[in-house]
């Protein structure tokens, strides 16, 4: 007959030593009860933190959604060329939400619509202001390059040809028309040796850019050979 396995008697001593979690129950315990105001203290803090937190997100989210309908109608006006009234769009949309990346792309955009008008100063102005909030290569190069047509629209040549040398430093996909527009101003300010030497680093570093021919002629007419391979009936650009 198999035997009975011995139970385990408790004894007072296990009685009076209780487990580690139980110790751990009684000291969180014992320590929230006399320490109940700054526990009730933290509470509160988390809870506001949360609560901000949340509430910012959803002012964001929010913000955010209302700066995208805003731009869309803009750009609608700016499609139809309808350029004074897009103008005041994308100039409220830059105001009410210059933190968001619509409300700053708007002032690239509001230049723009400056620039189709006439009104070079303007433009300059917003482009200056847009180049000043926002760091997105591609956008720059293109603030950039309107930026140079503004100047050059004031009679600013050196100021333009500065403008389109900064674009022509970003490697984006205007950087070849930069340095076309570079070379040109170079020509009409006199500094031949410069545009020679733009022209011909643009036929090094852009092998297979189709405005080439345009460089290749501009050589030609400077009485600079190059290779008959690339030869072209493309005029300089006049911007």
């Amino acid at each position: 007959m198999a035997s009975t396995p011995h139970r385990q008697r408790l004894t007072r001593k296990d009685l009076r030593e209780p487990d580690e979690f139980v110790s751990l129950v009684d000291a969180a315990g014992d320590y929230i009860a006399n320490h109940l105001p700054r526990v009730i203290a933290g509470a509160v803090i988390l809870f506001v933190v949360i609560l901000v937190a949340v509430g910012l997100k959803l002012f964001f989210t929010h913000r955010d959604r209302v700066a995208a309908t805003a731009f869309y109608r803009a750009g609608e006006l700016y499609d139809q060329k309808d350029y004074t009234n897009a103008a005041a769009s994308f100039t409220a949309l830059a105001a009410h939400y210059p933190g968001t990346k619509l409300g700053r792309l708007a002032l690239l955009y509001l230049g723009d619509a400056y620039l189709a008008e006439n009104q070079g100063a303007q433009a300059r102005d917003s482009l200056r202001k847009f180049l000043d909030t926002d760091d997105r290569p591609t956008y720059r190069q293109l603030a950039l390059l309107q930026l140079g047509v503004a100047y050059e629209s004031l009679g600013k040549l050196v100021d333009a040809r500065g403008a389109y040398a900064q674009a022509a430093t970003i490697k984006e996909g205007a950087q070849g028309w930069a340095e076309l527009q570079q070379a040109r101003l170079a020509l009409q300010l006199g500094d031949k040796p410069g545009a020679i030497e733009i022209y011909q680093r643009f036929l090094r570093e852009h092998p297979f850019d189709p405005q080439r021919g345009t460089a290749i002629a501009a050589l030609g007419r400077l009485g600079v050979k190059t290779s008959a391979a690339y030869a072209g009936n493309l005029e300089l650009p006049s911007r």
